[in-house]
């Protein structure tokens, strides 16, 4: 989602990446925040609040002057593996073959990381991968991002194959960069620098191939989750309270706070928080109970372990997602599953 002056929403999983990349001790943190206003806590494991695009651009800056790294958007991208993007990656990888994976990444990695764009293309007998950095960014900035986006759908491809992708063609709209000796230890296929497009092209062959660990009710619970929650709302109840749970329903999980509500129904947060008041509620009220109702559903269907349903959940770490099911549940998402009544 959007915020204004172009800038986009995006989670702090990806700046603690950074950090872990640079092995950055904790009184080092606020080095690599530096210009961005925000406080060193944002990188700690369990911070679930989302930054502006500019602000990760300069996370992105400040790492590379740290590392003193010109390859850090190499090095950074080697880090992104599927499950790095929550439940879009988890919905990629438990996609029935390559083709639906890379279709997954187009439709949903926009929601997580929105100023990307993935677009696929079909060319005879090979499909382009289309990578559009939506962000303003300068030259340095925009070519980091690009190497990591190559190697994002690199890692995707390779989670199927099971081996290296030696078959692709790896293009880039910028020259070939100084350092590009180095894109060789990072990129497996064939490389073009000075290209009309950045993209990556994969033979037609490789769409079909099968996901070895794919699973039909899995890839379907993953998409269809939110959706199937939201008919559960009436369409004709207009309260604060049903406005609030349409819209979040309507959102992956954990991808929008507070101040996006507000602002989707055009108040300040504090007249949204007086409103719901009114009505016997609150915010961190509704998201709670949404939270351990979807953690309830996918339990009872048993389709998916509890490491899974953390992180279609939106939870980075499995055990705090174990802490907030006790608090909701009074037992463990185990002992609920195998229908242990609580402690």
């Amino acid at each position: 989602m959007p915020d204004s002056l172009g800038n986009y929403l995006i989670p702090t999983s990806y700046s603690r990446i950074v950090a872990r990349e640079l092995g950055l001790q904790e009184r080092e943190l606020p080095r690599l925040l530096e210009g961005t206003g925000l406080p060193p806590h944002v990188l700690l494991a369990g911070d679930e609040s989302r930054i502006s695009g500019q602000q990760q651009l300069q996370v992105m800056t400040n790492a590379r002057r740290i590392s003193n790294d010109p390859a850090f958007g190499l090095r950074l991208g080697s880090q992104l593996t599927p499950r790095s993007h929550g439940p879009i990656g988890y919905l990629a990888l438990s996609s029935p073959d390559l083709l639906t994976a890379l279709k997954s990444l187009r439709d949903f990695l926009p929601i997580r990381i929105p100023f990307a764009q993935v677009d696929l293309h079909e060319q005879g007998q090979s499909m382009a991968c289309d990578l559009t950095i939506l962000l303003p960014a300068p030259t340095t900035q925009l070519r980091m991002l690009v190497e990591c986006f190559a190697l994002v759908i690199q890692s995707l491809v390779e989670s199927f194959l099971g081996r290296e992708l030696r078959e692709a063609s790896i293009h880039f709209e910028y020259d070939r960069p100084a350092y590009g000796d180095r894109y060789e230890k990072y990129i497996h296929s064939e490389l073009h620098f000075a290209q009309p497009a950045s993209r990556v092209v994969l033979p037609a062959h490789l769409l079909t191939e099968a996901n070895p660990e794919g699973d039909a009710n899995s890839y379907a619970a993953a998409r269809d989750m939110c959706a199937a929650l939201l008919e559960q709302v009436p369409v004709t109840a207009l309260s604060m309270t049903d406005r609030v749970k349409r819209f979040l329903l309507a959102q992956p999980a954990g991808s929008v706070n507070e101040e996006n509500v507000a602002r989707s129904l055009y108040i300040s947060r504090r007249t949204l928080a007086r409103r719901l008041q009114a009505e016997g509620s609150s915010y961190r009220r509704i998201r709670e109970d949404m939270m351990a109702e979807m953690a309830a559903v996918q339990l009872r269907q048993g389709q998916l372990s509890v490491e899974s349903i953390a992180v279609l959940l939106g939870y980075h770490d499995s055990a705090n997602f174990r802490r907030a099911f006790r608090r909701w549940y009074g037992c463990s998402p185990q002992s609920f599953r195998d229908g242990v009544k609580p402690e």
